[in-house]
């Protein structure tokens, strides 16, 4: 019995992995890309010193050493040295510097 109770117990404690959204499936069916579908921001780094940030919503901070940039569906903080918003567009925000540490948090 407490074989049982403990293989359960087991399996519960296994996590599935998250199933795709209708819209992640819909956008592998159809080639299209997520972030544009989904309305996500696309986050492309090279090495620690260039960043750009695609389909943002806005900027919320900026200093050289944190950038706090308004996304869907979460915030993105950008922390490091000598940060630097090169190139600002409707759709592309391109950021120098010495970074240090990506993350998301609530706006």
């Amino acid at each position: 019995m407490r074989e049982r109770e403990q293989r359960n117990q087991d399996q519960q404690e296994i996590q599935k992995p998250e199933r795709p959204t209708l819209r992640e499936r819909a956008a592998d069916a159809l080639d299209i890309s997520k972030e544009v579908l989904l309305d996500t921001v696309l986050i492309t780094c090279i090495g620690n010193r260039e960043m750009t940030l695609e389909n943002y919503k806005g900027i919320i901070e900026y200093t050289d050493t944190c950038i706090r940039v308004k996304a869907k569906p979460n915030a993105v903080r950008v922390t490091g040295e000598n940060l630097e918003l090169r190139n600002i567009s409707r759709e592309l925000l391109y950021i120098t510097g010495k970074i240090s540490e990506i993350g998301f948090c609530r706006s």
